[in-house]
């Protein structure tokens, strides 16, 4: 039986919560590090799916495509070996707790793109290496990436002040589950580990997880919530220290 092959991108909160339910759940697969536009016909060949939209992380597995990142923690927990990471008695509150990162993440990545776009540095380090041979010309090439990302996800449709509201409410509503314990509900699950990779467009965490350059580190971290929910920055920390 081949291995799973999982399409990823480094940075990408996303593919960080498919990378890390892999990981616990202890599944051996084999891993692609995706160039978003660039290889997006080899993505759909490998997967079959040639219309509508395609995204990653993206996981094969015995002919069957698991397109995101909360299915493939389900087939995970399913295939691995270990704890659980979705309980049955628990898996309504889980999926409950990754709405919320989608949550906090979407309007996470509509504040990100715009502070990496305006900082030539950062934009610079979005090309991936096998590319930075072309120099100056990079940059229209990351321009249209931005474009494309602003299209495909929607990101012009509400202001800075409207997307920090959102992601504010889910924010205050873990620290709320949390009060002081340890994990979501009350032991560690998909939950935590959903929630602790919401975290990256607050404040990434170290780059001894999730390596980023120094500018697009600058870029990802919002001044006002790093400040307000610093206690959360510092739970999702002791829970990489003790989990990832």
């Amino acid at each position: 039986m081949a291995k799973p092959f999982l399409y990823s991108i480094q940075y990408s909160p996303w593919s960080e919560k498919a990378r890390w339910a892999l990981k616990l759940r202890r599944i051996e697969h084999r891993h692609h590090e995706y160039v978003p536009m660039i290889e997006a016909l080899r993505l759909r060949a490998h997967t079959g799916k040639w219309h509508g939209r395609i995204t990653v992380p993206t996981l094969v597995a015995d002919g069957v495509t698991y397109m995101d990142s909360f299915a493939i923690a389900q087939w995970a927990d399913q295939q691995g070996s270990g704890s659980p990471l979705i309980p049955a008695a628990q898996a309504t509150e889980v999926s409950h707790w990754n709405d919320a990162c989608e949550t906090v993440m979407s309007h996470g990545r509509a504040l990100v793109t715009p502070r990496v776009a305006a900082d030539d540095q950062a934009a610079a380090e979005q090309i991936p290496a096998n590319l930075r041979w072309i120099g100056p010309a990079g940059r229209p090439l990351f321009n249209f990436g931005v474009r494309y990302l602003q299209g495909k996800y929607g990101l012009l449709e509400q202001d800075a002040e409207q997307r920090r509201s959102h992601m504010r409410t889910q924010l205050k509503q873990l620290r709320q589950a949390l009060a002081g314990q340890p994990f979501v509900l009350g032991e560690f699950t998909f939950a935590d580990v959903a929630m602790a990779v919401a975290l990256q467009v607050v404040q990434p965490v170290a780059d001894s997880y999730l390596r980023l350059g120094a500018a697009t580190r600058r870029a990802w971290r919002d001044p006002q919530l790093a400040v307000e929910f610093e206690d959360l920055l510092a739970w999702r920390d002791r829970l990489y220290a003790q989990w990832r």
